[in-house]
């Protein structure tokens, strides 16, 4: 039985407790924009969640220097991050944390390492069986495309395979202070790209 894990977060809902007027702005590199606001433009920042951002995510076809990474992530800087998801469970948390200041990479760490985590068997049991058919699809074919296929296999199923093909990264949103925490709302879009095996 795979391991399965997943998190729902819906968008935060505005509350007197919820304050978008706080002035802290996020890096053009999430948003597209100079001002920290997103315009629907394409972030500049290409990456699929699914492999480790320090190896595989890209700005023009290049790939991330340590002076992108190193970036804070808002300005001005914050210790500690949440970011929210509709595709992912609640229990799914999304946290980045720096002491001095979240940068570029913890922001990136932060996401791999939440859906890069096996599912649970209570997760897995919970979902639909058409819903298990549809990862297990999604499952397989990484393991036939892995390096070490059998160890993919008995590794188990991971969160990000339960995003299907909505596996790249599309910029953060909406960033507010919310109960006493920094929120910023996460977009995966679909993978339309040809199939690239890391």
């Amino acid at each position: 039985m795979p391991a399965l894990q997943t998190s729902f977060h819906i968008s935060p809902t505005m509350t007197p407790s919820t304050t978008r007027t706080h002035g802290v702005k996020l890096n053009s590199l999430f948003t597209g924009s100079p001002s920290g606001e997103h315009n629907h433009a394409q972030v500049p920042i290409e990456w699929d969640v699914r492999y480790h951002p320090t190896r595989s995510a890209e700005i023009a076809n290049t790939p991330l220097l340590s002076s992108h990474l190193s970036q804070f992530a808002t300005n001005p800087p914050i210790p500690k991050l949440h970011l929210v998801c509709d595709l992912l469970f609640p229990q799914w948390e999304i946290v980045a944390r720096n002491p001095t200041g979240v940068t570029v990479q913890n922001v990136l760490e932060a996401i791999y390492e939440t859906l890069h985590q096996l599912v649970r068997v209570h997760e897995w049991e919970g979902m639909s069986l058409k819903q298990r058919g549809r990862i297990e699809d999604i499952h397989r074919a990484r393991c036939r495309a892995s390096l070490d296929p059998e160890h993919a296999r008995s590794a188990g199923v991971r969160r990000a395979d339960c995003l299907l093909s909505t596996t790249m990264f599309a910029g953060l949103t909406s960033l507010v202070r919310r109960r006493e925490q920094w929120q910023v709302v996460l977009t995966l879009s679909r993978d339309f790209r040809p199939r690239v095996h890391y």
